[in-house]
């Protein structure tokens, strides 16, 4: 199966560009894929390069003068994969987005604006919010590879394709997997006051719900038992009445390189908010984040 037949990488040719295509070529062996080296020159920035030049504005010349640096860090980096090339000029996001229609791709990578603070800038939030294809957004982009994945999962249809994500990159990337639910703690009402059960019963409403999850949890898993034998992995339910915070905070404590989470593309509105957990993470944990498409599920 491959996962990702068309890997795009948004290279900005910063410190950052050559790991960002290490990991490319990584799923692109695993997967039998091919890479498309990406550029994008800013409308913005055509003016300065006009008057520190002295050139005319031609978009053909800027392109070709950019399009060798490319060409010769793909060459330093994707020896053995099928990579393109593809420079434009325009809005970045814009044209990242066009990018991903063009060639059909179904995977787009992209940096975290700033190593040290893994902070995400304005281009990779827009592309995770308004792109098509699975995003995967690299904050520690030094390490090779990923020791520790999360995936976090709801029972809803994108679950699906988060947790096959998931698992194709811990296979790939020979590394432990956590499939994590949250719910809310069974113990407080929706005001968070701790409620008083009657003391007859003979199972306790909390452990009841707890149950309840954890069979629903096994139920969820039960069709990918074959993909998971093959990967080391374990689940975990967290109690929180703010999944996103809870689950930021775990794994950040555990120092999760790769979190998972899926995203519905269900409305227009998640062009301006992916959903109130998946937004969170974007901006509030410090591992890398996949953002997953639920339109990408494939069978198998």
């Amino acid at each position: 199966m491959k996962t990702h037949p068309t890997i795009i990488i948004a290279v900005d040719f910063t410190a950052s560009s050559p790991h960002l295509l290490a990991h490319a070529v990584k799923l692109a062996s695993a997967n039998g894929g091919r890479l498309v080296a990406a550029h994008v020159i800013h409308e913005g920035h055509l003016e300065n390069w006009v008057k520190l030049t002295g050139r005319k504005a031609n978009v053909e010349a800027r392109c070709a003068d950019v399009t060798p640096l490319l060409q010769k860090l793909v060459d330093e980096h994707c020896a053995g994969i099928e990579t393109k090339i593809d420079v434009r000029i325009g809005r970045p996001f814009k044209m990242l987005k066009q990018m991903i229609i063009d060639h059909k791709a179904e995977l787009l990578i992209v940096g975290a604006h700033n190593m040290p603070n893994k902070h995400v800038g304005p281009v990779a939030c827009r592309c995770a919010r308004t792109v098509s294809s699975n995003v995967l957004i690299l904050r520690n982009w030094k390490a090779k590879s990923f020791a520790k994945i999360a995936v976090c999962v709801n029972f809803q249809h994108a679950s699906k394709t988060a947790l096959k994500r998931a698992i194709d990159f811990a296979r790939i990337h020979q590394a432990s997997l956590e499939i994590i639910h949250v719910i809310y703690p069974p113990d407080q009402d929706p005001w968070g006051n701790t409620m008083e059960q009657p003391a007859d019963k003979q199972i306790p409403y909390e452990t009841m719900i707890r149950n309840r999850a954890a069979k629903r949890l096994d139920t969820f898993l039960k069709p990918f038992s074959k993909r998971l034998d093959a990967i080391e992995w374990s689940t975990l339910i967290l109690e929180s009445a703010s999944p996103a915070a809870v689950i930021a905070a775990h794994v950040n404590a555990l120092h999760i390189d790769l979190n998972v989470i899926g995203s519905n593309d269900s409305s227009w509105v998640e062009n301006f908010v992916l959903g109130s957990t998946t937004e969170r993470l974007l901006h509030d944990s410090k591992c890398s984040l996949l953002i997953t498409r639920d339109q990408h599920l494939e069978g198998g």
